[in-house]
């Protein structure tokens, strides 16, 4: 199961789905995908944000977050939902409480 942990300092996702076996995992490819797609974004529009990846694992460390930026988030929590409740068996979200200062 992949847990995707959402806080107002930090994105944190980890582990694997299990959906499939590596390389046709298609609910694994989605959250990867759509995470590094926002880290894109976020950095693209001019907010303090660090990366670390490794096999299985993403943090986004959100050090200073614009309007853009509290946006681009709230569009990636909808979408991770999204992805939950299609794939409730292969993915888990924990949100702290989510209070986007800038």
């Amino acid at each position: 199961m992949t847990t995707i942990k959402i806080t107002p300092q930090e994105i944190e996702v980890s582990g694997h789905s299990g959906y499939d076996e590596r390389g046709k995992d298609i609910v694994c490819a989605a959250i990867s995908t759509l995470t590094q797609a926002t880290y894109n974004y976020l950095r693209k529009t001019d907010n303090s944000v660090v990366l670390q990846d490794s096999e299985g694992y993403y943090l986004i460390e959100l050090l200073k977050l614009n309007y853009y930026g509290s946006e681009i988030i709230g569009s990636y929590i909808e979408m991770v939902e999204d992805l939950v409740s299609q794939y409730p068996l292969y993915l888990k979200i924990e949100k702290g409480r989510i209070e986007w200062k800038n």
